[in-house]
């Protein structure tokens, strides 16, 4: 069974904020050519496009995917070298601050000092859930003491289920001192 669809129907996407970077431009020719393309893709920014013999040009540009694509067109058809030429969304894949982390909150309220938290996905994922959220460092030192065998089986079971639990209890601490802070000693 297929199931045809009507792709004239389709709707497109909203228009979203994109970043425009240029670098200055020498050749006349194409300093001209590139102050065309932008005055009809962003009127509004004919003034800034001044700059473009000096210092170079950054535009914030509300664009629909396809209109991007088309000014990237525009752009490399008056000469334009594509590695110089940067076009990317604002709004995507945004990280959120760390002072947006929920849990970051109940550490600022007691002055930045340590609360014990629990993280169910540091306990069981251990140090990988470090080495994810950029404690190398840490990581490794973790991972070192959970997978080296050193007396017997007995020792070393126990040694890496402690790892676990303290990645559990300590991991949202340790993340807010990455993330805050800047560091991830103790």
């Amino acid at each position: 069974m297929s199931v045809a669809v009507d792709w004239a129907v389709m709707p497109e996407p909203a228009p979203r904020l994109y970043e425009l970077r240029l670098p200055s431009l020498a050749d006349t020719a194409i300093r001209g050519a590139v102050r065309t393309v932008l005055a009809r893709w962003a009127p509004a920014a004919s003034g800034s496009t001044q700059s473009l013999d000096r210092t170079g040009v950054v535009l914030r540009l509300s664009l629909g995917d396809a209109e991007a694509a088309a000014l990237l067109r525009d752009l490399y058809a008056t000469g334009l070298a594509p590695a110089t030429v940067v076009l990317r969304p604002i709004q995507v894949g945004v990280p959120r601050a760390p002072q947006e982390e929920p849990v970051f909150a109940i550490f600022t309220r007691h002055g930045g000092a340590f609360v014990p938290t629990w993280n169910w996905r540091a306990f069981v994922f251990g140090p990988f859930w470090y080495f994810r959220r950029g404690l190398y460092g840490k990581g490794v030192v973790l991972l070192g003491l959970s997978v080296v065998p050193f007396f017997t089986l007995a020792v070393t079971i126990l040694l890496g289920l402690a790892v676990l639990v303290y990645c559990g209890a300590v991991g949202n601490w340790d993340d807010y001192l990455w993330r805050v802070r800047g560091t991830q000693w103790w």
